[in-house]
């Protein structure tokens, strides 16, 4: 072979290694390529409805045996309206940071348990206002200590920046013996599973993931109460007083409201599970002062 020939030879080789190398450069890149693993986001989903006129408050409640409940065995469960009484599906699940998230059980057993208040949990005891009898209730196989549950959701309802004051109610508890006696809530307070909550809150749209207020029951998300969302950050414990304050506010006849403005403090029956809308985290009903 002559010299001519091999510089041709050579020549044709390397053109050849470095198309090899392109189309596989090529071929890696698109296989990097985020986009084409995507999947739709929580945030793609689009609310439900319009918000209507917010309705009375109604109670919905089970025959009672040892103070504990079967759900969907008896009673009445009665929508508000889908978007006034639950919470627009959230955009992601908060990011836990390096600590563990806590483990959420997808499905409880169904029966529910009227907790005591703890002792100490009172804040303010109104001398009068209109009356809201309501309960603290768990659903079994939840994971989560009742008695600290109970202490908060408690709490948050007679915290001087809560709803007795911003409207003049008062809110009586009714304890475990109110409840074998016959007594009747007005707002069953409850911390429910996703698959529960999904139940209960029917036909209103769920999805497993946020919380409602539905025909005299207040329904807790165990997933939101336990991993709050993304307008809260890592301070869950000001995020489950918002869930509280939020749907208690729809069982005394609120619905929902927009933000008022870009750095305003977000008003606590805005959707705030869903986003701030260039609002800024707040959970009481009480303005910020």
């Amino acid at each position: 072979m002559s010299v001519v020939s091999r510089r041709r030879t050579a020549a044709a080789v390397a053109v050849a290694v470095c198309l090899g190398l392109d189309v596989l450069g090529v071929a890696v890149a698109v296989g990097r390529d985020p986009q084409n693993a995507s999947t739709p986001s929580a945030s793609s989903a689009s609310p439900v409805g319009t918000a209507p006129t917010p309705a009375p408050v109604a109670a919905s409640f089970a025959a009672a045996t040892d103070v504990a409940f079967r759900t969907g065995t008896t009673g009445t469960v009665r929508a508000t309206g889908a978007v006034d009484s639950a919470e627009s599906v959230p955009t992601a699940e908060p990011s836990a940071g390096p600590v563990s998230p806590p483990k959420v059980v997808q499905k409880g057993d169904g029966r529910f348990r009227v907790l005591a208040v703890p002792a100490g949990s009172v804040r303010q005891t109104p001398s009068s206002g209109r009356v809201v009898r309501y309960t603290v209730e768990t659903e079994g196989g939840l994971g989560v200590e009742p008695t600290a549950y109970a202490r908060t959701v408690v709490a948050d309802l007679t915290d001087p920046r809560g709803w007795q004051n911003r409207d003049r109610v008062k809110l009586v508890n009714l304890s475990p013996a109110q409840v074998r006696g016959g007594q009747r809530p007005d707002l069953r307070i409850m911390l429910t599973s996703p698959d529960t909550t999904d139940r209960l809150c029917a036909p209103l749209q769920t999805r497993g993931r946020v919380s409602c207020h539905n025909g005299g029951r207040v329904v807790l998300n165990a997933k939101r109460w336990l991993l709050g969302a993304d307008a809260y950050g890592t301070d869950v414990a000001a995020y489950r007083e918002y869930l509280v304050n939020h749907e208690v506010g729809h069982g005394i006849g609120h619905g929902h409201v927009q933000c008022g403005g870009k750095g305003r403090p977000a008003p606590v029956m805005m959707q705030q599970t869903y986003g701030l809308d260039g609002c800024t985290p707040w959970p009481w009903p009480a303005a910020k002062s």
